[in-house]
Parts: structure tokens; C-alpha cells; sequence
């Protein structure tokens, strides 16, 4: 047995409950729960190839009619169970794209419902459609949504901070929480009014003041695992960390500070099982498992859930299922350096909008594709953000700053590097840690420091993170096509149907 005590950490438990007969301890209550957990599930309503898997075909993993599966059968095996979601449901496939009762998202959310969760704290990726729209998602939702640190002006913007369950003879007190790097996630238009607070003085406040009347203290987090890491150093009395954010497959739990983290990989690939044994205001045992939702375990589908993804996916069918192109060789994403596919997309913007260069943030072209036929649903995965077109002017001195903060971003190995059309450069890296920019072409040419040029780029780095990806904020002409860049690359590749795109030394490392 091992004992995480949250109050507490030197006296014995027997002990304590003597000292504190009078202040409550008398009437705290053992039981047993089950949590179940998801995160990031990214609208994968449908199941996947498990690309890791070393044979072929490969086996499908994901999408809800497995994960429900799952959940039938540990509710079936755990009486005591609360089924928890930490956030970023929205954004990855089409039916984000459909509407329910106004809402886009909606057919995620009634599909949430039908399988029983309890609650769900916010991620950035429920902003994607602005908040009168994630407004409609609220309104939609059977189950609770939690977040004590984000606010709309001066007040709460989720429906709750917290809230309280009877659960298995337990009490369990659950808070939720957002990353506070939202700003730098989610495009500015859609956060206006929007305040992120400390996670840990905003979950610290409301643990002091449920403490008494809970036996269990649950977070519930959108924020990364280091970052829970980072919380459950600096809070008291809290037990379990459910968390989403970075994708993490926890296949144990992290113990942190006495406090259990747990964390399920993403888009439906996995559930997550934390059983605890509960007594005097403490987990005293716990087990965990990582449970894979593999299609072909399961046996029963859900009828309901079952038809209205047949129902959905036909709608899904009839907009995107069409085939547009072909791809000749595989595209591969590379959030470090160039990709063939970031060349593409790029080169498609710098055309589209006949300007010098294009930039596009990697972390936007969220898919791999193999070679073969190209369907509207395909690019509509790869670039799922309502992000538009947009053009701005920069001088060739500016236009070299965005190049070094490119180059400092490879160079460190950072995730996010900006993929360029119209732009060439090589780089080095001197023994003493300096970059260096050993040449800078524009289309062939020499970049004139005096000379102005035409970018263009997506409205999320433009009109809100230029500082993080070009090192300043751009202050010449700017102009927004209101093109969806989705929608820029159909109309090009039913333009040229046969599309081909490869690795070409844009961005390089010499020695």
C-alpha cells in the first residue's frame, strides 16, 4: 500500500485522526473510484490506421464507436466511475464542420452526450470558431464544463470553476483548468475580452475552500504535462491531475508532490483507468491502465452512437468525399525543418496571392498523406483552422529578421519552424553557439535590405503572433483575402490535378 497524503505529509494517519476528531476527520469517508479519462481527441470521430505498427494492413485504432466500447466495459467492471475529458475535442476533422442546433462542433458535442461524460474543461482548440460559438457548444453539452482560470472580461467564461460529486460513497471535488499560453495557441480574433489566471492561485482558492467537504481532489487540465508537472508542485491539497494539451500516453502515472498525473495520448487512440482506494482524505492505492481502443475488439457497437456516425459521416461524404488531384509522392510533415508538403501549401499561398514569399507556421499542417488520390476531406484534415489568407509588406531588413527567428528556431530545435516559398538561406551554427546567415535569396535574387517586399501568411500569425514567429510585429500594408487557406489548396489542386512536391534546400545547416 502506498499512502499520497495531501494535507499532511509527516504525522501518521491514525494519529492525525485523533488530533482532529473535532475538526472533522471523524466524518471523512473511505470508498473506491474509477476515473476515466481522454484528451485531445480532435474530433476523431472515426477510427485510424495505427501507422506505428510494424505490419500491413495496419490495424485501425480510435473513434468513438472503440473508445464507447471501452467505456461500457470498464463501467461494467467499475460501479464507481467518472468519465472525464481535458479538453480540445474540437478541430481535426470535418465534423467539427457540422452544425447542431447552430453550432459548428455540435455533432462532437451530442455524441459526448450519448456516451455518458461528466465533464470536460476547456483547450484552445474549442476557440477555433470563436466564442459565440463555443457559447452554442455549451449550450449543447449534458455534462459539466469546468474552468476556474479563464475569464471573459471580469467574469467566469465557462459555466462553472468546479464542481462536487457523490460518487461511490465519496465525495469528489473536481476543478478545472486552461493553459496559459492560449494567446499563443488560438488566433487573437477569437479571444477578445478573454483572461487566463494563474492555474495555481486559481485552483489553490477553491481547494481551501471545498477541502472540508470533499474526500477527493480531482484537477482537470488543458495545460501540458510539465506543466501539471509544474502545478502539483505548487498546490496543497489536491490528489489527481487529469491532464491534455501535449499529447502525452502516460502508460503510469507521474507522482508528483504526492499528487498522481495522469494523461491518455490523443484522437481516441486510448482510454485511461485510474482506480483509487480513498481513506482519511488520501489516495492510499491506486492502479492504472492505458487501455488501447483497437476496432477490432469490439464486438457490440453502441446502436445510437453507431448510427449517427453512419449518419454523419454519409453528410461528411456527400461535402468532401470527393477526389480532386493526385499525389504522386508522399507528404511528410517536419516541424523542425522543411517539409515537401509545408513547400506545397506555401508555394500554393505565395501563387494564390501573387506575392514575393509565403511563411506558414508548421504546427498548421496537422496531417501526413501517403501517395494516391486526393479527396477534399484530405486537405480539409491537413489545414483544419478557419484560417485565411492574408498579405502584409516588410522591408528586406525586416524580411531578415524573420529569417533569423526562423533559423534560431532550427537551429535550437524547436518545434513550429515556419515553412517558406520564395525564400532560400543557409545557416550555420558556430562552435561557440552563434548563428549565423551565411546567404539569403528571394526568388534567386540577393535580399535588398532597402528594398520592400510582398509576404504572405495565415490571419493566426499575422494579426496576433508575429512577434513569436517573425521577431517583430509588421507595420506596412496589410490585407486580408478571406480566403480559407483550405479552400486555397482545393481550388489549386483541382487547378493541377497531379501533385507532386519534394524537399528542395530552401532551409539548410552547413557546417
Amino acid at each position: 500500500m502506498t499512502l499520497y497524503p495531501r494535507k499532511y505529509p509527516v504525522l501518521p494517519f491514525l494519529s492525525l485522526c485523533a488530533l482532529l476528531l473535532a475538526g472533522g476527520c471523524a466524518h471523512q469517508r473511505s470508498g473506491t473510484l474509477t476515473v476515466l479519462h481522454t484528451n485531445d481527441q480532435h474530433s476523431q470521430f472515426a477510427a485510424a490506421p495505427a501507422t506505428w505498427v510494424q505490419k500491413d494492413p495496419k490495424p485501425r485504432i480510435g473513434g468513438l464507436v472503440a473508445l464507447e466500447n471501452q467505456i461500457r466495459k470498464a463501467r461494467e467492471n467499475y460501479k464507481a466511475t467518472l468519465l472525464l475529458d481535458a479538453g480540445d475535442f474540437m478541430t481535426g476533422t470535418p465534423i467539427a464542420k457540422l452544425k447542431v442546433e447552430g453550432a459548428l462542433g455540435g455533432a462532437y458535442v451530442q455524441m459526448l452526450n450519448d456516451m455518458g461524460y461528466q465533464a470536460l474543461t476547456l483547450g484552445n482548440h474549442e476557440f477555433d470558431e470563436g466564442q459565440e460559438n463555443l457559447m452554442g457548444l455549451v449550450r449543447l453539452a449534458r455534462y459539466d464544463i469546468l474552468s476556474a482560470n479563464l475569464y471573459k472580461d471580469d467574469r467566469l467564461f465557462a459555466p462553472k470553476s468546479h464542481a462536487i460529486y457523490e460518487i461511490g460513497g465519496l465525495r469528489v471535488g473536481l476543478i478545472g483548468l486552461t493553459l496559459t499560453d492560449l494567446f499563443d495557441m488560438t488566433a487573437r480574433k477569437n479571444l477578445e475580452g478573454i483572461r487566463v489566471l494563474d492555474p495555481a492561485a486559481s485552483a489553490q482558492k477553491i481547494i481551501d475552500e471545498i477541502d472540508g467537504r470533499t474526500d477527493l481532489i480531482i484537477l482537470l487540465t488543458h495545460m501540458g504535462v510539465e506543466a501539471d508537472r509544474d502545478l502539483a508542485k505548487k498546490i496543497r491539497g489536491a490528489d489527481i491531475i487529469v491532464g491534455g494539451h501535449s499529447h502525452s500516453r502516460l502508460n503510469k502515472p507521474i507522482i508528483e508532490n504526492g499528487v498522481l498525473i495522469v494523461q491518455a495520448d490523443s484522437k481516441t487512440r486510448y482510454l485511461g483507468r485510474l482506480t483509487v482506494d480513498v481513506a482519511g482524505d488520501a489516495v492510499v492505492r491506486h492502479d492504472y491502465a492505458l487501455i488501447p481502443c483497437w476496432v477490432d475488439s469490439v464486438t457490440q457497437p453502441d446502436p445510437l452512437l453507431a448510427g449517427r456516425i453512419k449518419e454523419y459521416q454519409q453528410q461528411i461524404d456527400a461535402d468532401y468525399g470527393r477526389t480532386i488531384g493526385q499525389l504522386t509522392t508522399d507528404w511528410q510533415r517536419n516541424s523542425q525543418g522543411e517539409s515537401n508538403i509545408g513547400n506545397y501549401i506555401a508555394d500554393v499561398m505565395r501563387l494564390t496571392a501573387a506575392a514575393d514569399f509565403a511563411v506558414i507556421n508548421s504546427g498548421g499542417i496537422r496531417k501526413d498523406m501517403p501517395a494516391g488520390p486526393i479527396k477534399k476531406l484530405d486537405i480539409v484534415e491537413i489545414l483544419p483552422f478557419t484560417n485565411t489568407l492574408v498579405t502584409f509588406t516588410c522591408t528586406g531588413e525586416e524580411l531578415m529578421k524573420i529569417i533569423q527567428s526562423n533559423v534560431r528556431s532550427a537551429a535550437r530545435e524547436e518545434p513550429g519552424v515556419l515553412q517558406v516559398s520564395g525564400l532560400k538561406y543557409q545557416y550555420r551554427v558556430t562552435p561557440g553557439g552563434t548563428i549565423e546567415i551565411a546567404s539569403a535569396m528571394i526568388n534567386g535574387n540577393a535580399i535588398d535590405p532597402q528594398a520592400t517586399y510582398t509576404g504572405a501568411t495565415i490571419d493566426f500569425i499575422l494579426f496576433g503572433q508575429a512577434e513569436r514567429y517573425f521577431g517583430f510585429a509588421p507595420t506596412g500594408k496589410t490585407e486580408n483575402t478571406n480566403q480559407l487557406l483550405s479552400d486555397v489548396v482545393m481550388t489549386q489542386i483541382e487547378t493541377q490535378p497531379a501533385v507532386a512536391s519534394s524537399i528542395e534546400g530552401r532551409m539548410v545547416r552547413i557546417p
